[in-house]
């Protein structure tokens, strides 16, 4: 009973409250489009909430970029050969997830963007790479076989 009165309370009030300023979209949209998913990992649990990020709102904006400069760009995973000693945490201390870059040249919390790649998306450098890699941009990718299949690319990084 208790648990009942407990979902029937939060749908009504605590709901409203915590999707206030998060635009929903359509659930199929997130198997689609990661970018447009939080996901939310407790446990063995994954929940993914679909909304319209800052970046989005960022890519609508139309922003000119500060700087353009050609790079090789690569795509790295959260496998443990790949990285430090966490596999899912950065080196700004968030969680990987789509969007997350991984550059040495370039302060944390850089927003880039590799148009003739990726289009208008846009990135955010949150990793570095070992110290050897000075000169280029990785990408995080949820999969070995997508970073593998990415390879290896030379093209212009739109700083922002």
């Amino acid at each position: 009973m208790f648990l009942l009165l407990f979902f029937i309370t939060a749908t009504i009030f605590i709901e409203p409250l915590i999707s206030k300023g998060l635009t929903q979209k359509d659930p199929s949209e997130t198997l689609n489009n990661p970018a447009n998913s939080l996901l939310i990992i407790s446990g063995d649990s994954v929940l993914a909430v679909n909304y319209i990020s800052l970046e989005e709102h960022l890519k609508e904006a139309k922003i000119s970029p500060k700087k353009v400069v050609k790079k090789i760009i690569t795509a790295y995973t959260s496998s443990p050969e790949e990285t430090d000693d966490t596999p899912f945490i950065t080196a700004a201390g968030t969680y990987v997830r789509y969007g997350v870059a991984a550059a040495n040249f370039l302060p944390l919390g850089t927003h880039i963007r590799l148009p003739k790649l990726f289009g208008n998306q846009i990135f955010i450098v949150e990793d570095r790479l070992h110290e050897r890699y000075n000169n280029r941009v990785d990408i995080w990718m949820p999969a070995k076989e997508k970073a593998i299949d990415f390879g290896i690319q030379v093209g212009e990084i739109e700083i922002l």
